[in-house]
């Protein structure tokens, strides 16, 4: 069997992202240390002018149906979530939004070995069935795992289904569910940090939202039990306190180390739908870091 190589033996892994978004999926798996990004596509032109101040050496397309994708490791991306989204009419495979088959498409076309994807939990009702299906055709394997953002360490729920697919011929070193393992892992460690540095429960009161906020700076992590950011989380899928404006709002979207200043000069319709849309970062970290281990890592008794 053969094995994809990791960054550190050989080369940097070429990451191409699909319904890129502001880039916050192929920025977690980046961090993960699973490689580079090589190419984004995204046809909204706010985004757009995002990942260009963010990558802007990478080679960026517009139309996912028109796009002949470089020769590329690892694919990620969102297809656009309407056709099952609980905010939506729920058309599924009838709605014209569903974009699979181009992702499908371009996966194909690409020779990627790993492919992640990102998608709300109703995904699971008719859509999965047809995306196994297709990768199954491809010659892919697959493992997937619903998990909330809030299991690690953000101050929302954000629940989605993460699937992960990998080449058959890829050397895989551990056992079936081991993406479930590894994000649960993941999660407990961070539940334990948390519980280390001291939970903050009263978000949603004045003295509380300044005390939240000097933790995050003080310790790089979010509140596991903000159920006061959570009652205020709206269809967008992030939460906006009274008097929490700027470069708070921004980093609650899951963006924390990239250019706040800027961020708070920016549109906030445009901003609130952006985040909305997008990935947190936390959540395609851990999945990245479930894939290094699936490569790299003896299976675990």
């Amino acid at each position: 069997m053969r094995r994809l190589e990791l960054p550190q033996v050989r080369r940097e892994l070429r990451l191409g992202s699909l319904f890129s978004g502001i880039g916050l999926l192929e920025l977690g798996l980046e961090r993960a240390g699973l490689g580079r990004t090589a190419w984004q596509c995204e046809i909204d032109d706010f985004c757009t002018r995002i990942l260009a101040r963010h990558w802007p050496t990478v080679r960026r397309f517009r139309d996912v149906k028109k796009l002949n994708p470089p020769a590329t490791d690892i694919i990620c991306g969102g297809f656009p979530c309407q056709p099952f989204s609980v905010a939506g009419k729920q058309r599924g495979l009838s709605d014209a939004r569903w974009l699979w088959p181009e992702f499908a498409r371009v996966v194909a076309a690409s020779q990627a070995s790993i492919v992640v994807v990102e998608n709300v939990p109703g995904l699971r009702k008719a859509g999965l069935r047809p995306v196994l299906a297709d990768l199954t055709a491809l010659g892919f394997n697959a493992e997937w795992h619903c998990f909330r953002a809030s299991d690690l360490g953000a101050p929302h729920e954000r629940n989605r289904i993460w699937l992960v697919a990998y080449a058959g011929s890829l050397d895989i070193r551990q056992k079936p569910g081991w993406l479930a393992r590894s994000i649960e892992r993941q999660a407990a460690q961070v539940a334990r940090r948390a519980t280390a540095r001291g939970a903050v429960t009263d978000a949603d009161g004045i003295d509380g939202r300044r005390e939240l906020w000097e933790w995050i700076e003080k310790t790089g992590l979010t509140a596991t039990n903000a159920d006061g950011i959570r009652r205020l989380e709206s269809a967008w899928g992030f939460a906006e306190l009274r008097g929490w404006s700027g470069k708070c709002g921004w980093r609650l979207g899951g963006t924390k180390g990239m250019d706040d200043e800027r961020a708070a000069r920016l549109d906030v319709g445009r901003r609130r739908k952006a985040l909305g849309n997008a990935v947190v970062v936390a959540c395609a970290e851990a999945v990245g870091v479930a894939i290094r281990e699936a490569l790299t890592s003896a299976p675990a008794e």
